[in-house]
């Protein structure tokens, strides 16, 4: 099998029961912190494998993301979200959600990774996000999140290190750039 071309880590990121409750105990855990959060996702599009593009998939959750280190985790917590994708995530509190990574084409990603049996979970856009969701294949036990590559996301470390270096203290959430 050719291997599938490495990709720099972007983030990681876990699911969680109570994200605010989450974020403080990886702040007194790890160090890490202030979380940028963003409550209650909205999505320009959605398309999960399986159905038709423009059939509603319900997936209601925030998300906060930190610098920790060289990198970003992001911590998730799902409000409602529909059967099959929750199958397809694997969402358990507690456990690895994804890691994820940058790629300039969604599209031939997708075909990389298929080489090493991941297959197609979901895409999605938001405001300057486009990403898509693939099973971890032979990779990984969890799902892997390919984000398009973009300015937005590849200063989103240094946004977060910026939050990091002034913060107070005060508040373990600040609002998303």
């Amino acid at each position: 099998m050719p291997s599938v071309p490495a990709r720099p880590l972007h983030h990681i990121g876990y699911w969680v029961d109570d994200l605010e409750e989450a974020a403080w105990r990886a702040h007194r855990d790890l160090g890490v912190g202030p979380f940028a959060h963003a409550p209650h996702i909205s999505f320009r599009t959605f398309v999960m494998a399986g159905r038709d593009p423009g059939e509603a998939v319900v997936f209601d959750h925030s998300a906060a993301f930190a610098a920790w280190g060289p990198i970003v985790v992001e911590l998730g917590q799902v409000h409602e979200i529909d059967d099959a994708l929750a199958a397809a995530y694997g969402i358990r509190p507690g456990a690895v959600s994804h890691v994820s990574w940058l790629a300039p084409d969604l599209g031939a990603e997708r075909e990389r990774l298929a080489e090493a049996g991941c297959t197609f979970i979901n895409s999605a856009e938001t405001g300057p996000v486009s990403v898509e969701w693939l099973t971890g294949g032979r990779l990984f036990d969890h799902p892997i999140e390919v984000h398009r590559d973009s300015d937005f996301m590849r200063g989103m470390h240094d946004r977060l290190a910026a939050h990091a270096r002034a913060w107070d203290g005060d508040g373990i959430f600040v609002p998303m750039a």
